[in-house]
């Protein structure tokens, strides 16, 4: 069950060639060291699937979680690429500047997923609907349609 599309942002050391650029373009990630999770986790996967550039020519060092790639941008160790929600004021230091991409913006997809045999559907579509009524400019929530039942 889709239940929003996400764009990603690039964070970059305040100190960063980019760091006063408006947008940067996906490809130019594969110039760069760029800082993901451990190969395994889905984001990972997600940038590496939006930013093809990077899994081909790009250098890629890995983190524990996302705190710590913040962390490590913020100590000039590379750049990264972070889901829109994961880069908000909240979690911004003085030390780093997120920048948007240019078109076409990378972005990810998150759903929803259950077995068919999963007897309580009900609870599925009530955290559906609590995560769609999120406010944030980050998140772009798909309408709900009609399901089978």
């Amino acid at each position: 069950m889709p239940i929003y599309d996400e764009k990603y942002v690039v964070m970059v050391p305040v100190d960063h060639a980019w760091a006063k650029r408006k947008s940067i373009k996906a490809e130019e990630l594969a110039d760069e060291n760029v800082l993901l999770l451990n190969t395994g986790h889905c984001y990972s996967h997600q940038v590496l699937l939006a930013c093809p550039d990077l899994s081909r020519k790009g250098q890629v060092l890995q983190g524990n979680s996302l705190e710590t790639i913040r962390n490590m941008v913020a100590s000039n160790l590379g750049v990264t690429v972070l889901p829109c929600s994961a880069a908000t004021e909240r979690y911004i230091n003085p030390l780093v500047k997120v920048i948007p991409f240019d078109d076409p913006v990378p972005s990810r997809r998150v759903a929803l997923a259950w077995r068919k045999s999963y007897a309580r559907e009900l609870a599925v579509t009530s955290v559906a609907d609590a995560i769609r009524l999120i406010k944030s400019n980050c998140l772009q929530m798909i309408v709900k349609t009609q399901e089978k039942t």
